[in-house]
């Protein structure tokens, strides 16, 4: 538990909710925020998406905490991934797409509900990004986070995604009732989750690349330099964030240095 709270979901405010949820709606959120309370594990806050469906029609889901800084950019500290394809997820992060995604540099400047195909309208949004996801069938999608108070610099981010989702006042204000819920369960996990890095072994391959990761190098930058293609190298990283529990590269570099895995000079 991330303390003892009453419960109490609201049925006015900016997004008009009472207008736009039936009883079935508010007896559903009512039992969401209840299980929200009782998050002690992944498997427990996986578990929540079901109920969130049955709010609003999705395919694809997963769950960020993190926050921007000036230097590093986005930093993400603990992820969740809930229903998005691997190969997607590989993809994903091998390239570094987070620092690079319009949508979710405005999640954690905005904090508000994104409607992708309405951000992409405002923003430079990368085509290489944009052609991944469709790719995977996640051509629409919402995006919403939280940051609040007792949570300190750490915010979140909450995808949620299909081959075709529709824009309307019910599914904006659910998103707003269910995110700073959805963003405490996540940040008691983050802040309850047991160190789990000390019996990584990493393959001399990865070692390498990721030595030249701490150095600033590319993905292209590693594989002219070790002889091997781009693809291989972004295959590599994804193993290496998979075996550090990293969501991205200065994590990984950050945790392998923390494990002796690779020297800090």
């Amino acid at each position: 538990m991330y303390g003892s709270r009453e419960v109490v979901v609201s049925s006015d405010g900016p997004s008009g909710l009472r207008s736009c949820l039936s009883g079935n709606d508010a007896i559903t959120l009512l039992e969401f925020v209840q299980k929200c309370l009782s998050c002690d594990s992944n498997k427990d806050f996986i578990a929540l998406y079901p109920m969130i469906q049955e709010l609003l029609p999705f395919d694809y889901a997963n769950a960020i905490l993190g926050y921007y800084d000036d230097k590093s950019g986005i930093v993400s500290d603990f992820g969740i991934n809930v229903s998005m394809p691997k190969g997607w997820v590989r993809e994903y992060m091998s390239r570094d797409y987070l620092q690079k995604d319009a949508i979710v540099r405005e999640n954690f400047s905005s904090y508000k509900v994104q409607y992708w195909s309405e951000t992409k309208k405002r923003v430079n949004y990368s085509s290489d990004i944009n052609s991944l996801c469709n790719d995977f069938g996640m051509r629409e999608g919402f995006t919403s986070g939280s940051r609040l108070m007792n949570t300190g610099k750490y915010g979140s981010k909450f995808c949620f995604s299909s081959p075709s989702m529709k824009y309307d006042k019910r599914t904006h204000a659910i998103l707003d009732m269910i995110t700073p819920h959805l963003h405490l369960a996540l940040f008691h996990l983050f802040n309850n989750r047991q160190p789990d890095n000390e019996g990584v072994v990493l393959t001399v391959r990865e070692r390498e690349v990721l030595n030249w990761l701490k150095q600033g190098k590319t993905s292209w930058d590693i594989s002219v330099i070790l002889g091997i293609s781009a693809r291989t190298v972004n295959y590599h990283v994804y193993n290496i964030m998979e075996k550090l529990d990293a969501t991205n590269r200065p994590q990984a570099v950050a945790v392998a240095t923390r494990l002796g895995l690779i020297d800090f000079n």
